[in-house]
């Protein structure tokens, strides 16, 4: 008798479902869902929209292939057969141990150890080629990037892409890759080509890092080079500028996603699951504390108190007059400025306007800091200047 449900791999961006007509309305049925706020969009109103997401096509009876799983939950619920093409590999924990020997890993001159977390991240996504890790900050990411990319170098020769959302990210990230690589003979900046703001799209070399605004409106053919895509903080990724670099890679069977956090609605992450992979947990960051890999951290919360007066008049002021007041508050900014000033350590003050508050805070700061570094990084900070002030609070400690 044949199955109900015959799922076959398309390419590496859709599985094709074989099935009956009742069947493919009952799945389409099971991946829709409602937008989170589509009753604000503009579509919506209008009635050209309906405000739902359809994840199964009835028409081409195509899914994501990262949505398989959920196809065999939704044939257990339901007692109905399905054939499936296993996708998964063999990769063993002694082959991981074996291989991370072999890259004799350093981290500001001292050799580093990875971490049980890191290797256990680092099996998932090679045996199921496609896997959404979610991991905190601090977790070391930027290892578990480095080492996916050394083994689909070293031992398979495949070309990469790893896509992150900001220019300084870039500048990171092949940097950390130099410091791992820092006491053996291999070169990064060999196989490493870096995109950004007008630097040339197209390289020989074995792994381009980029920001996805760079090349979203790259020829969908640009991708076919790629064997393998890794996208860094990638709960950025449900925008469509992102979703069409990763539906336009329908060649590259290697699909990773790394972020420390989801929005948590299912339509965020279903979205994210079929570009990439199933989520893998892997480590929270009270894990990490408990495990000494994080140190533990407090957090103190300062109310301050504004005159009776100003109170008073402020209850009919609208959102945009209660900001303005706040950010040109002397007395309030002064606060902010002597409790900055009186950290002994390396300090960071964010802010949200760069003019309005920002560029203030930093002039008051700067004033009174006497010897102590101070900078002020926004939007149009150079690339290379902020890895220089990275750098420095890295390697200092009054800044």
């Amino acid at each position: 008798m044949a199955s109900d449900l015959i799922i076959t791999k398309k390419d590496e961006v859709y599985a094709k479902v074989q099935c009956e007509r009742h069947l493919a309305m009952e799945l389409s049925e099971f991946f829709t869902f409602f937008v989170p706020g589509y009753q604000f969009v503009p579509a919506y109103r209008n009635r050209i929209w309906d405000g739902k997401i359809r994840l199964f096509n009835r028409q081409s009876n195509e899914i994501y292939l990262g949505l398989v799983p959920y196809l065999k939950e939704f044939c257990d619920e339901r007692s109905y057969s399905y054939e499936i093409e296993e996708l998964e590999d063999e990769f063993s924990i002694y082959q991981a141990e074996k291989f991370f020997k072999t890259l004799d890993l350093h981290s500001a001159g001292r050799p580093i150890t990875v971490n049980d977390h890191q290797r256990d991240a680092f099996i998932e996504a090679m045996q199921s080629r496609r896997k959404l890790l979610l991991s905190p900050t601090a977790s070391g990411k930027s290892l578990i990037i480095y080492l996916l990319f050394r083994q689909l170098l070293d031992y398979q020769d495949l070309k990469g892409l790893i896509i992150v959302p900001t220019t300084s990210l870039v500048e990171q990230l092949t940097s950390d890759f130099a410091d791992y690589a820092s006491e053996t003979d291999f070169n990064v900046d060999e196989h490493v080509h870096k995109i950004y703001q007008g630097k040339d799209k197209h390289s020989g070399k074995k792994l381009i890092i980029s920001t996805w605004q760079s090349l979203y409106q790259m020829p969908p053919e640009y991708f076919h080079q790629f064997q393998y895509i890794i996208g860094d903080e990638a709960h950025l990724f449900k925008a469509q500028s992102l979703a069409t670099i990763m539906t336009a890679a329908n060649k590259t069977k290697y699909r990773i996603g790394l972020t420390g956090t989801l929005d948590g609605t299912k339509t965020h992450k279903l979205v994210l699951e079929g570009l990439f992979g199933p989520v893998k947990q892997v480590i929270t960051t009270k894990e990490l504390i408990d495990k000494k890999i994080l140190a533990d951290f407090q957090i103190k919360c300062l109310i301050l108190k504004h005159s009776q007066e100003k109170c008073d008049e402020s209850r009919d002021w609208s959102y945009q007059e209660e900001i303005e007041y706040l950010i040109n508050s002397h007395n309030r900014n002064r606060f902010i400025r002597n409790l900055a000033i009186s950290m002994n350590k390396n300090t960071l003050v964010l802010f949200q306007m760069v003019e309005k508050h920002g560029k203030k805070l930093y002039e008051m700061i700067k004033e009174k800091a006497g010897e102590r570094k101070v900078f002020f990084v926004h939007g149009n900070v150079d690339t290379e200047d902020r890895e220089n002030i990275r750098h420095i609070m890295e390697t200092e400690n009054d800044a």
